[in-house]
Order: structure tokens, then sequence, then C-alpha cells
């Protein structure tokens, strides 16, 4: 797993929180998900995904606030845990980040920080922060630039792109671009000198038990990690 991107179907998956968080959305909102983590899972992992061992890119993205946040300071004090979502709308995304919600106290137990990034823009982030009452530190990748640096940017072909359309989904809307792009789900375990630890990539990178192979990953990793504050 050191070397190559994990894109295996995890083991378990969290069901009485997946399901908890799909009560909030609604069930057209469930089925065009199932569609669109469908396609992803045909079209794989993209080929220029960033794999374990490799340099992470770093990367100067906003939060909801528009304050910039800098993952080069960021992992100079501690190892990173970059999560990639393609949307809080997303009841995929969403039970993901309930999950890295849940594993909170024992990331900064490790003496590491959760990162999520998410191509949406405006208000979206914050309000879904606020709402799901997440303490997790959301970044918006407006031009999607730091996921097409991590290679997890693919082209929605236009026959998904118009199932979509019919559905109502219209991504140019939460992404505040006209081209429709949408980043491969993925989670990163980022080492303090910027090197990718553990490389997780696809739609079934935001469950449960990746989380818990993420929290196994930090203690493999060299150095003292005092705890993080919240």
């Amino acid at each position: 797993m050191n070397d190559e991107v994990s894109k295996g179907r995890p083991a378990s998956t969290p069901i009485e929180a997946y399901g908890k968080t799909l009560s909030g959305f609604r069930t057209l909102d469930i089925r065009t998900d199932r569609l669109l983590s469908s396609w992803l899972r045909e079209e794989g992992v993209p080929e220029g995904a960033l794999k374990a061992n490799e340099p992470a890119p770093d990367f100067l993205l906003p939060e909801a606030t528009g304050k910039l946040v800098s993952s080069l300071k960021l992992r100079q004090t501690a190892p990173l845990i970059l999560t990639f979502i393609y949307g809080t709308w997303s009841p995929l995304c969403a039970a993901g980040l309930n999950a890295l919600q849940g594993a909170s106290l024992s990331i900064r137990g490790a003496g590491a920080r959760a990162i999520v990034i998410t191509p949406e823009t405006g208000y979206l982030p914050g309000n879904f922060k606020r709402d799901h009452q997440l303490d997790l530190q959301i970044l918006s990748d407006l031009d999607l630039g730091v996921s097409l640096s991590f290679g997890l940017v693919s082209l929605v072909p236009a026959k998904i792109k118009s199932r979509l359309l019919r559905r109502g989904l219209d991504l140019s809307a939460p992404y505040g671009f006209s081209f429709w792009m949408l980043p491969m789900p993925a989670t990163y375990v980022v080492d303090q000198r910027g090197i990718i630890r553990r490389a997780y990539v696809g739609p079934d990178s935001l469950a449960g038990a990746i989380t818990e192979t993420v929290l196994a990953a930090l203690s493999e990793l060299d150095g003292p990690k005092p705890p993080l504050r919240a």
C-alpha cells in the first residue's frame, strides 16, 4: 500500500452514521449521488493520481471566511490528513465528513490535522460546517487547481452530464465555473516533510473504515507528535 494508490472497497462502512446523514437529503439527491459515485467507480482511479511516497504539492486555499490557509505552514507543525470531496451537497461526501468528524479527537490526539478540500465556492462549505456542527477545516479549491495537482480531476462525459441535469444537478452552480470537471474523492496522509505516506483514491476513500486505517497510519509516522489543541 505504501507505493500504490489504494482503491479497494473498505472492509466495513459506518452504516448507522451513513443512514443518519442520508436522512437530511432528498431521495432525488441520494439517487443522483449514487449515479455519480457509480460513474466514478467505473471511471476508476485517474492515471495521474498521486501515490504514496510521492511529494504532495503545497497549496494556498481560502476558508469560508476568506482567510487563506497554507498547507506548507500547517505541515511544518503537524502531519496532514487531506480529504478531497466533490461537494457538501453530496450524501456520500457528507457521510465521509461526518466519519472524519467522529475521528477528529483521535486525529488531534495523534498530533495530526485534518483538512477538507472541496471545489464549492461561497457560503456552501461554511453553511454545511455550521449546520452539521463540524470543527473540520474546509477549504475551497476554487478553480480545481489543487485537485488537478494531485491528479484527481476527471471530465464529466456528456451522457452523465445530461442525466445529472435532468435530475436538477447543475455543477456550475456550486462550483462557480461552467466546465464540467469533477475531483475524485480521496484521502491522503502527508508527513511533515511533505511526503504522501498513504493514498486512498475513489468514492470508497471516504468510508469510516478508511478513517480507521488513516489513524493507524499516523502512528507509523516518524518523529514526536504532541497532541494538537482544537
